[in-house]
């Protein structure tokens, strides 16, 4: 069984290597956005490993960072699962549907995918294990980021809802596997 304490300095550096990534990319204005997913090309494929590293301006990577950080957090608490084994099947999943179905010529990053993928994830585990703790920590995703639903609508551009879709899709895919698997 995990222990959620030994996930926090993970889930840190994880933190932290975003902002690093970030700081260099404004300090040596490389663009770095240009290795995300750029949908069915073959350059693009990179872009699943790189994807959610990477944002437009510091707006876009603090809009993400706090609730990656308390997703991850409360994934860490789901004793039913490997924080960093389901992260990562989430992370892949979701970034190779973005590379099939995003938008032609567009790059897609930022860890909203990610972030989508850990919120569905813990709302669909809840269903499926139906024990009290998992349906506690879906409640508070809800509560929490229940306005996350709009992100899946193609209302704002400049917004991947692809990303964001491709995430959730990946979320419920990865909770059910989890649980064909006996977690």
């Amino acid at each position: 069984m995990q222990n959620p304490k030994n996930h926090l300095k993970g889930i840190a550096i994880l933190i932290v290597v975003l902002f690093a990534i970030q700081l260099v990319n404004v300090a040596t204005r490389m663009h770095l956005s240009r290795f995300g997913i750029i949908p069915r090309t073959v350059v693009g494929l990179r872009g699943i490993v790189f994807s959610p590293l990477l944002h437009g301006n510091w707006g876009h990577l603090l809009a993400n960072v706090g609730a990656l950080a308390v997703l991850l957090v409360l994934l860490s608490f789901n004793k039913k699962n490997s924080l960093w084994s389901t992260t990562g099947a989430i992370w892949v999943i979701a970034g190779l549907a973005t590379w099939f179905v995003g938008r032609p010529g567009s790059v897609q990053i930022g860890a909203s995918g990610l972030i989508y993928g850990v919120a569905t994830y813990l709302i669909t585990a809840a269903f499926i294990y139906r024990d009290l703790f998992s349906g506690f920590i879906a409640f508070l995703v809800v509560v929490a980021y229940g306005g996350l639903v709009w992100g899946l609508l193609p209302i704002h551009s400049g917004v991947s809802w692809e990303g964001h879709l491709c995430g959730a899709i990946a979320g419920i895919v990865v909770a059910s596997f989890s649980r064909k698997r006996g977690r």
